[in-house]
């Protein structure tokens, strides 16, 4: 099995160029692995997005230049965790259990994460011709991880 984290890598996640970049070295990886890595892959991300999908991640505010600042929405928030995925497991892991670190990932740039939902149902279209059907314990949602919203 591919291990999730060592097609991850790491990404300094500074702008969208470095996203961009993070995405395509990913989507390579990710060509050539077999229709039942893929959807494996996929199965670890959402469970990656679900465990940092949590109060205090989702408050960080957005902060644009001039000092404006703004909530972030639940859309943005998830390309956010996005963001902090390709950052890698050590930054991943730290926010994980801190949380520190995350309001980088709140940044208007790293919008662009939002391809990583996407590649490895891209690779298995090609590959298979159909579409991926993942059944998952872990939703995506902003909200959904329960525990991680609780009081």
């Amino acid at each position: 099995m591919t291990d999730f984290w060592k097609v991850i890598g790491s990404s300094p996640v500074r702008d969208a160029s470095e996203i961009d970049s993070a995405l395509e070295r990913i989507s390579r990886q990710l060509s050539a692995m077999t229709p039942t890595a893929l959807t494996r892959f996929v199965e670890r991300l959402r469970e990656s997005l679900y465990r940092i999908d949590r109060r205090d991640l989702a408050e960080v505010p957005v902060m644009l230049a001039g000092g404006l600042k703004f909530p972030q929405t639940s859309d943005h928030f998830l390309y956010a965790r996005c963001a902090c995925i390709l950052a890698g497991k050590e930054v991943y892991g730290d926010v994980l259990s801190s949380g520190v670190g995350f309001d980088r990932f709140v940044a208007p740039f790293a919008q662009e994460a939002e391809g990583l939902l996407y590649l490895a149902s891209e690779q298995y279209e090609r590959a298979t011709g159909s579409k991926m059907d993942v059944e998952s314990d872990f939703s995506i949602e902003s909200m959904s991880n329960l525990q991680g919203w609780a009081d």
